[in-house]
């Protein structure tokens, strides 16, 4: 990495939330296994528990509950999404600000939960070039708010952490930025059902505000 670049900010990003809007997508392959199994489905209450927590929380805690095979739930979940993938969208001005974090040289980094499914969501999505490295599920690293897998990038890529940033959606995104004592961002839209917890730097309406944030 070019050294000139060290005083600049770096921006870590999630992606489900966060620059994808991939919930209706996820929330389809919950849906399926409700369906399937005759479970009640609660949209609401339902995306707030995998905001809060993560999709594997909320079908460990069903599969707990009605005595059905977790791993079952699962595939069943990931082969619903896997056809619906195609339709998730980028959130309002992710494209516009990666052009303009790329006009002054910032440099993005992704570490996602998302898994297999995530190159051919950035193809898709037409971001897939912004990134220096992405790191998924298949990474090997601890899941957030585990902080090694942004310890990792601050490591190889020599990235001051008071300049750092993870920019994310939930709770357990600002936890993770917190338990590697770098920055962090809330994304925050009207939509969004996450509460903020306190423990991120920055909270966000509108992913443009990352400008006027790093500059």
């Amino acid at each position: 990495m070019n050294k000139s670049n060290h005083h600049k900010p770096v921006l870590i990003w999630d992606l489900d939330g966060t620059l994808l809007d991939s919930y209706e997508v996820i929330l389809s392959g919950l849906y399926a296994v409700c369906q399937d199994y005759h479970f009640p489905y609660d949209e609401k209450k339902i995306k707030k528990q995998i905001i809060d927590y993560s999709v594997n929380h909320y079908l460990e805690e069903l599969s707990e509950s009605s005595g059905v095979s977790f791993i079952e739930m699962k595939d069943r979940c990931s082969e619903v999404t896997r056809k619906n993938n195609k339709f998730i969208k980028l959130m309002p001005h992710a494209k516009e600000l990666l052009n303009k974090l790329k006009e002054l040289g910032i440099d993005n980094y992704v570490f996602t939960h998302r898994g297999v499914s995530t190159e051919e969501v950035l193809k898709n999505t037409g971001i897939h070039n912004y990134f220096v490295e992405i790191i998924t599920s298949l990474s090997g690293y601890k899941r957030k708010p585990e902080p090694e897998a942004i310890l990792y990038l601050l490591n190889k890529y020599h990235l001051d952490p008071n300049n750092t940033y993870y920019v994310g959606d939930r709770n357990i995104d600002m936890i993770a930025a917190n338990n590697a004592h770098i920055k962090s961002i809330l994304y925050l839209p009207d939509n969004n059902v996450a509460t903020p917890t306190g423990k991120e730097t920055h909270i966000i309406k509108d992913l443009l505000e990352i400008i006027d944030i790093i500059k």
